[in-house]
């Protein structure tokens, strides 16, 4: 185990989650303002087509990041995930292929098939941080190994990996939901 390495990147991990709850809250709050305004606010107009134009990229960016540094946790700091960190990486991976695939393909409507993973992985990792935060709860899913409501990192008194997990299926989530909002509500 690399313990500066390992240190590092918890640093830097923790700043980007807590970048991406930002960035987060800024997209939806943008998408509200040029909802309500929708002639007076030209820059959030710009803005929200830099993020829609964007938004596969950008969370296929997100994705292989978090896929990235959730094997390097494992394989190179010699965390053992719990099982629910399983369940999250089970709906975090295939994002990366199926967001890289609606890239090399330029097809817009891959949302539709990412946007599951990234809702589903946002649940799991709500329920894995609260169980962190409030670790006395008995859960069906834990096993002795690794427990769920351990944690390897704890940055800012308050980052952990599922907190991490959190946030970036928010993002994803975000990135893929405001800008096809119109579609969806077309297609129900």
């Amino acid at each position: 185990m690399n313990d500066i390495a390992t240190e590092t990147l918890n640093k830097i991990f923790s700043i980007l989650a807590i970048t991406s709850i930002g960035v987060s809250v800024v997209i939806l709050q943008s998408y509200i303002f040029a909802k309500i305004f929708p002639t007076k606010l030209s820059l959030a107009k710009n803005f929200n087509k830099l993020i829609y134009d964007n938004s596969t990229a950008l969370s296929w960016a997100v994705a292989t990041l978090a896929t990235l540094g959730s094997l390097f946790y494992s394989e190179v700091s010699g965390f053992v995930p719990c099982t629910l960190c399983w369940y999250e990486r089970i709906a975090m991976y295939p994002l990366v292929l199926i967001l890289g695939i609606g890239i090399l393909k330029k097809n817009k409507e891959i949302w539709i098939y990412g946007l599951p993973f990234s809702l589903i992985g946002l649940l799991i990792s709500i329920y894995h941080y609260q169980l962190q935060i409030f670790p006395n709860q008995k859960s069906v899913s834990c096993t002795t190994e690794a427990s769920c409501s351990g944690s390897w990192i704890m940055e800012f008194g308050f980052v952990t990996m599922p907190f991490m997990a959190l946030s970036t299926f928010l993002l994803i989530s975000v990135l893929l939901l405001i800008p096809n909002i119109n579609n969806l509500r077309k297609s129900i």
